[in-house]
Parts: C-alpha cells; structure tokens; sequence
C-alpha cells in the first residue's frame, strides 16, 4: 500500500524548473531546504552526519568552457583557478591560508573544476563547531560569485601554471582525444573548446579578455550554492540569505544558451593514433538526446536501461573468459556527452593485430541480445544485485557521505536529475522491479541504438608495421552480422551448494587479549589458526576481514619470482571449488561479499568484506581459497594475452621506462626486482604459479584472521565451522630480509627521450636506515612530507610557474628494520628542469637548518587531529590498528595520546628531525629529459 500512495504521489505533483533545459516531476527529498534568492541563485542545504561535525560547500555554476568566445578558449579554466588568488575578503592566498588553520588543506579538501558546461568549487570536511568559520566558507562561496581580484600580476603568475597543467595532461589518451573531438562533435562549438585552451592565448591573452569572460557569465542567476553537512539547515538558510542575498541581481544578464550537435544522418568515423598510445580501442557510439522531462517514467526507463547494460557486459565476461577469442574485453555503456546529449556506447579493447575479429566478435553478440533479447535468469540475477545494492545502502545510510548528496544535489540543479531520500528511491526501485519482465527490458535495450546519429572511432599506436582496417571493412562486418539470423544465448547454471564439504567446528584451544582495545578477542583454533574479533557498531552493517600470514615472495627463489607476479592473479580468475570465474559470479548473485588473496614482498593474506547475511558465504569463500583452488589453462593465458599487449608498444612509454629506472635504483639493480617486458615475458610459468599460490595459501596454523565490524562473538561458531577447518601444521614461517635497497651515496641517471609534448620529470628519493622508530618520529617522518609541499608550491609552482604540482612523500617504517624515506617527483617546464631541481635541493637543505614555519606546522597539526577524529569513527582505522598491533608488534596508541604527540612536535622538533634523518640519507636522482637537437648531438 505504501507504494502504490508513494507512486501516485509522484503522477500528481507538476512539473519543477530547476534547471534552464531541464524539468522534473519527482520532488526533491522534503528536507533538503531549497530556496532562489531575490538575486536569482539558488541554495540546496542539507542535515547529513558523515562526517560527524563537517560539512561541504559547493558553488556550482551553470557556465563552462562552451561559453567562451574564440579569443577566450581556456579562460573559464584559467578563472577557475584565479579564483584562489586573491577576493574582495582573502587576499592573495588568504582562502587557503584561513581554512588551513581549520585542517581544511588545498588539493584534498579545497578544489574545483571546469567543464565544457559548468565550472563547480567545493570546500570540504570543513570542521562545524565554528560559527564564524562557517560564515567565513559562505563569505568565500560569495567572492567566487563575483568578487574576485583578478590582480594583473597574480593572472600572469598563473599563466606558467596552467601552462604546466597543460604539459602534464597533455599525453597520448588526450591527443588521441582531440583528434577524436572534431568527429564525435560532429564540428560543432564543443570540438573547438577543449577546456585547458589553446596556449599560445593562455601565455598572451589581455587581462580584459579573462575580465570580459568572468563579468558576463559569473552571475548569481546561473549559479547555487550546495552545503551538505551536520548543520542546522534553516539557521544555514539564514546565513546564505543575509551573506549570498546581499549580491545584487544582474541588470540585462547574458541568456545562457546551449549548444546542440548537429545530427549525421550517415556513419561518422575516425581513426586516431599516436606514437606513445599503449592501447587500441574500437568505440561504436549512437548519440541521443537527453529526455527534457525527468519524470517517472524516465525514472524507470534508466533502471531498465542499467539493467540491461549490466546483463550485456556479463555476457561480454562470460564471452571473452570462456573462449578463445580475439577480444581482451568489451563492454557497453550509457553517458553523458554534452548538457543536451548522450552516448550509447559499445566498446571494443581488441588484441594486437586482430581488430576486424575482435569487433566482428563483439558486434555478433551485441546483436545476437539485439535479436533474441536476454533470458528471466539473467535479469533476476542482476534484479537481485540492484535490491540488495539498495539494501545494504539503505542499513548503512548514515555513512553516506556529504560529497554524495553534493553531487545529486549538484545533478538536479544542472539537469533536474530527481534526487530523493534513500527510503524513497527505493521503494520506487522495489516497485520499478516488480513489475519488470524480460520483455519489458529487451524492449528498452533494442531502443539503445539509433538508425542515424553513428559515430565509429578507431584508435591506437601510431607504428609502421601496424596496418588498421577502413571503415568500409567495419560497415561490411556490421551488415553482415546484422543479416544473419543468430542463435539465442543459452547457459547451463551450477545448482550445487558453493561448499558441499560436510563441516563441524571445533574446539577453541587458547584465547587471548588485544592490548589496549578491551572489546577485541583473540582465539587460537584446534588447526593452529588465530581468530581476533572486533565488535564494533561504527558501520550498521559492514565487517570487514583481513588475513596474514608471513613469508610471501620472499622465501622464493629469484628464478620463481615472475610467477609468483600472477599467482593470485591466476586463481582469482580461474574460480572456486566447483564452479568456474563466470559460474562463481551468477552463484554470488544479490550479495554483497568482496575477497582477494594477496601475495605480497613479506606477508601471504587475504583482504575483503561483507555484510552480516552474507558473512557465511564470505567464509566459504575462504574456505575454498585455502582447500580448493581452481588454476585454468584459459585464464593463465588471458593474462598472458593481456601482458603480451601491454607491453606491445611498451618501448614508447615514457613513463614505464621512467618507473623501471626508479625501481632499478631504488633497489641498487636487485636480481629480486622483476621488472616485466616483451624479452622476459617467457619466465612466467603456469605450474610455477599455481604452485607457489598452493605453497603460500595453505598453512591456516601460520595466518591471523581478523573481522572488524557488525560481528558477535557468537559469530565464531560459523567461523570455526569454515576456518577451523582448514588445513594447519601447528607450524610458523619467518620471512627473510633480503635487504634491498638503493646503494650507499647518491645513484643518479639522466634519460633522454623523444616526447611529442616535451617535458622533464623528476624524482628524488632519500633513504636512511640508521634511524629510530617511534610513534613521535613517524608522525615527524609524515609532517616533514607536508611542511615541504607547502614550501614546493609556494617556490615552484606559484613564485616559478614551473610545475603542476610537487609530490612529496616521507614516512618511517619499521618493517622489517626501521626505514626512514622520502620522495619528491614532479614534471615541468624542461627549460626550468635544473632550476627546480636545484629548489628542490634547497629546500631539503633549509628544512634541516631553520626552524619550521610555525603557522604551516600549525596547519598540518590541526589537519592530522582532524583526521584522526574522523578516523576512529570507521571500521577500517581499527583494523589497520589491529593488524599493525598482530602483524607488525605495533603499540596500542590511543586517540588522546595520539593528538598528545602531535601537539607536542614543535619547530625545533621537526628542525632536528630533519637533520637526523635526511643528511646521512641515501639518494637517488632520476632526471627524464625530452630529446632536443642539442642533446642528440651529445
């Protein structure tokens, strides 16, 4: 009855005009407040407690790079980022300096973005309890609306930024892209406006023309403001009224016009390619125009839709892992191109050398769910994933972030994409589901494709003996295909029980306590095995598992450690026990179950999650893991397949050489490093591989099993039902400590390369182990990484506009022997490359001789105790502390110890930290340079 009142509900209510193309008639969720100010902005505000006391703020403009006039291609990107450069109320960096003092860190929680069709900034996590911070975020919102500086020289320091930003994106899927664009737009505005802009106009542009852009289209009617968070919506809606109601309304504003795609009554096609590209890929794409009305029955029709899409990839799984096929995978999807348009796509990722087959292959099944539709069985299977999707949503709705909320809020504002509570989508997607049949989603499936409006886009390595089939060859594959009468798709399912071993549990022989986490239990099985759980109600429904053991790879031969790569991989990928990978996927239809064995350098282990009905079966999957894993032939050669792809062009990656370099000398040329590529590709063996998988998952007595999350104690019985009936020796494996790592002194190489953009990337790397572990060093270790990427974006990317940005890590390990190391990598201008170096040096230097800045260390004090507040309040912060208690001898530290030490790190700290660790420290210098006249010469 509640669904029928609900529904009926929704066919009486008129039509809402949030958006200027777009309508709805599904109300939005009651107690979202919404309201437009006299101004013509709009405010959605709502009460959400995940985070607890955080809230975001989000300024979403209806306005992007498509707006833009030909002399101002890339200036609404370059605005966007002038916007943390100074406002009517912050000064210079002044937004970045104020939320910093709150813990508020510019990257992660302070960001934006630019599109063809909207520009969107966001503050994030920013901390409740402060009122005038509050105002202060609202004061921000409303200098973004219309009041910033745009300083001549701030504008000309940006330009080498965006510059950099460009040098940095711009690799082989962009350029692949931009060949695409004038097709796939079909000539239109959009295949002009790529967003980061023409450079030559970003390095010379007049100030008026950034000007011009900003006070035509920044204006309060083409904008909202969105805050999600643990606040009082209606004392919020009093803060935005007084503070963003006080913009005054534009007088003869610019109508905000969209931009259509012209229609191609015949197939579009293109090939692009490129020297670098490291794959091929076949894209059939039909373009459709977005339904104006989101009613109901749209509502519907995009369940269908994802149900369909999601029973046609399971076909293309099924397809490609059960044959011997020319396909490394295929796939269809369902996008947004422009505002006004969208794209149903099949893809194709075909192996080297085999196009035509491989999307002769595809399209031969596509067609054949085209002709013959899908079967009761697949859609109740992925009927079955979408309600207990919902389900575990709905039990764990007060973990549902602000960010999510944000972004539907930000849908319904752009595009009046209906936005309800959870309880109320679901009862229409409980409805929507019961009345689906299979006729009703073949129906909708076959409406997916058009007549006109085709676009068919090649692309892959540009390479002599590569030779790509015309366009002719794959009209002519798909009329053929299409004339041919194609057999329906049949299955044979696996109707036995996952585990059909007859099991009892058995005796607990010892329990034991986890130091300083009361709640927490350990027991040792009669096998051998360590049990610990962790009752907890952080999440309503979650546990989650780990699993380890020691040993790994590095009681290996170096002869078996190729193999060692992919053998988990190989066993994920060959199934379980009785069933096959793809009969494993239909029998785990409608749980929410994840679990993945890993080998890794010291520890064998497994990692996943479940919810409470689905626990058990997370134990047989385990169970199966250890007692009957499957190792097939195909799948070992699928992986074979994907690598020897992979690596086909591989001598044209930049970056893989670059990274190879980096692992050689950071390991001082190891013979335990293995690095893969075409030559040694032979030295993987399918029996090595399984039979190391066998060797290092089989000894329960050596693992420690830990569930965090919705458990009982009670639970152990079923635990010792499955685990304690695994194999278990009652004996223990040490790992070995090959002590790998960089030469002593400093190892430095230089490469040269032809690029097609040209650029230099630079990684530096300290390493020392003659250090001492603590708890107060390792969070020095962490607070040194941060303090110097204050100082690199203040130096090379804002005061030189010589990079992006500066990437620097730094942490202090103890495993197996205390290891202090740092990292900074970044690419740039190659004109600049020995200047930032050398910065890089300096300031390395300077962190080890001068106290730090105090108000920077502030900022990263408060920021870790913000973290940390929010860290206790999840399951996965107590599994990692019990893992490192079990598994790494770490000491219990409780939260107000933790935030103890950090406030107790001062300048002199953090001054005589450095000068421990980083002087004596070990170095490697890895410098890749584009290749240039002059040092072809060399």
């Amino acid at each position: 009855m509640k669904t029928k009142i609900f529904l009926v509900h929704f066919m009486i209510l008129g039509l809402a005009q949030v958006s200027a193309q777009f309508k709805t008639t599904i109300p939005l969720r009651k107690d979202v407040v919404h309201g437009t100010l006299n101004n013509g902005m709009q405010y959605f505000i709502l009460h959400n407690e995940w985070p607890k006391e955080r809230a975001d703020f989000y300024f979403v403009q209806n306005v992007g790079a498509i707006l833009e006039d030909d002399n101002q291609n890339g200036l609404a990107h370059f605005l966007e980022h002038m916007a943390f450069n100074g406002t009517e109320h912050f000064k210079g960096k002044g937004i970045i300096d104020m939320l910093a003092k709150h813990g508020v860190t510019f990257g992660r929680d302070i960001n934006a973005y630019t599109a063809h069709d909207e520009t969107v900034y966001n503050l994030s996590n920013v901390p409740v309890k402060n009122p005038v911070l509050l105002d202060s975020c609202l004061y921000v919102l409303h200098d973004w609306s219309g009041y910033l500086s745009l300083k001549d020289a701030e504008i000309d320091a940006e330009r080498g930024v965006i510059h950099e930003e460009w040098r940095t994106r711009r690799n082989a899927d962009l350029r692949i892209g931009s060949q695409l664009e004038p097709v796939i737009y079909n000539g239109s505005k959009y295949s002009k406006r790529d967003v980061l802009g023409n450079m030559d106009l970003i390095d010379n542009f007049k100030y008026k023309q950034l000007r011009d852009y900003y006070k035509k289209w920044y204006l309060p009617n083409h904008q909202a403001i969105i805050i999600v968070g643990d606040i009082d919506p209606l004392k919020m809606e009093q803060q935005v009224k007084a503070i963003m109601g006080s913009i005054p309304k534009p007088s003869n504003p610019a109508e905000r016009t969209y931009e259509s795609i012209p229609d191609n009554d015949v197939l579009l096609y293109k090939l692009a390619i490129d020297k670098e590209a490291q794959k091929t890929s076949i894209s059939l794409n039909f373009k459709k125009t977005k339904p104006v009305v989101q009613d109901l029955a749209a509502f519907e029709n995009n369940i269908a839709e994802n149900l369909a899409l999601q029973m046609m990839n399971n076909r293309f799984r099924e397809y490609t892992v059960n044959n011997e096929t020319a396909l490394l995978s295929a796939g269809v999807s369902h996008s947004s191109l422009t505002r006004l348009t969208s794209f149903f796509t099949l893809t194709v990722n075909p192996k080297n050398g085999r196009l035509l087959e491989a999307f002769q292959q595809a399209y031969t099944e596509y067609e054949r769910a085209i002709q013959n539709g899908f079967t009761k069985e697949e859609l109740d299977r992925v009927k079955e994933n979408l309600r207990s999707g919902y389900e575990n949503q709905l039990k764990n709705k007060d973990k549902i972030g602000n960010e999510n909320w944000a972004s539907q809020l930000q849908g319904y504002f752009l595009e009046a994409s209906p936005v309800m509570s959870m309880e109320d989508e679901f009862e229409v997607v409980k409805a929507t589901l019961s009345k689906l049949d299979v006729k009703q989603v073949n129906k909708v499936f076959r409406e997916l494709p058009t007549e006109k409006n085709q676009i068919l886009t090649v692309s892959g390595p540009e390479k002599e003996n590569v030779k790509y089939p015309s366009e002719t060859d794959y009209i002519t594959v798909i009329k053929n295909v299409k004339a041919e009468k194609l057999a329906p798709y049949t299955e044979t399912l696996n109707n036995v029980a996952l585990v059909s071993d007859k099991l009892t549990a058995k005796s607990i022989a010892k329990k034991f306590d986890i130091k300083g986490i009361k709640e927490a239990k350990g027991y040792i099985l009669e096998n051998g095995a360590k049990v610990i759980l962790y009752p907890t109600t952080l999440a309503q429904d979650q546990i989650l598992f780990s699993a380890f053991s020691p040993g790994g790879s590095s009681l290996l031969s170096e002869k078996d450690l190729p193999s060692a790569q992919i053998a988990t991989v190989l066993a994920k990928n060959s199934g379980l026990g009785d069933f096959k990978v793809t009969d494993l996927q239909k029998q785990l239809a409608g749980k929410t179950v994840k679990i993945s064995p890993y080998i890794a350098e010291h520890y064998e282990g497994f990692s996943g999650s479940a919810v409470q009905k689905d626990f058990e079966t997370l134990l047989q999957l385990t169970y199966l893991y250890f007692k009957k894993p499957r190792f097939e032939q195909q799948a070992y050669k699928r992986i074979i397949d994907y690598y020897s792809n992979a690596l086909e062009n591989v001598n044209e990656n930049n970056n893989k050489l670059f990274g190879d370099t980096i692992a050689m000398l950071d390991s001082n040329h190891s013979a335990r490093t293995f690095l893969l590529s075409k030559e040694n590709l032979g030295e993987l063996n399918f029996d090595t591989a399984s039979k190391i998988y066998q060797e290092r998952i089989s000894n329960a007595s050596d693992f420690t099993f830990v569930f965090v999350g919705n458990i009982a104690q009670t639970d152990l019985e079923v635990i010792n039902k499955y685990i304690g009936n695994l194999s278990g020796n009652h004996t223990h494996e040490k790992f070995t400590d090959h002590k790998i790592g960089m030469k002593a002194g400093t190892a430095k190489e230089k490469l040269v390369r032809e690029m097609s953009v040209p650029k230099a990337s630079i990684y530096v790397h300290y390493e020392n182990k003659n250090v001492t572990y603590s708890d107060k060093n390792q969070i020095m270790a962490y607070v040194l990484s941060q303090l110097l990427n204050k100082r690199y974006l203040e130096k090379i990317r804002e005061a030189e506009g010589g990079s992006y940005g500066v990437q620097t890590q730094s942490s202090l390990s103890k495993d197996p022997t205390p290891v202090f190391s740092l990292r900074v990598s970044f690419d740039c201008n190659p004109e600049k490359d020995s200047k930032l170096l050398q910065i890089v040096y300096n300031e390395l230097d300077a962190i080890t001789k001068i106290d730090a800045n105090v108000k920077d260390l502030s900022d990263i004090k408060e920021d870790l105790i913000k973290s940390n507040q929010q860290n206790i309040k999840s399951n996965s912060y107590w599994m990692s502390t019990i893992t490192g208690q079990v598994q790494f001898g770490d000491k219990f530290v409780s939260s107000d110890d933790y935030v103890k030490i950090i406030k107790s790190i001062s300048s002199q700290d953090m001054k005589k930290y450095a000068g421990e660790v980083l002087p004596k420290a070990n170095k490697v210098e890895v410098v890749m340079q584009p290749k240039t006249e002059q040092s072809a010469n060399k």
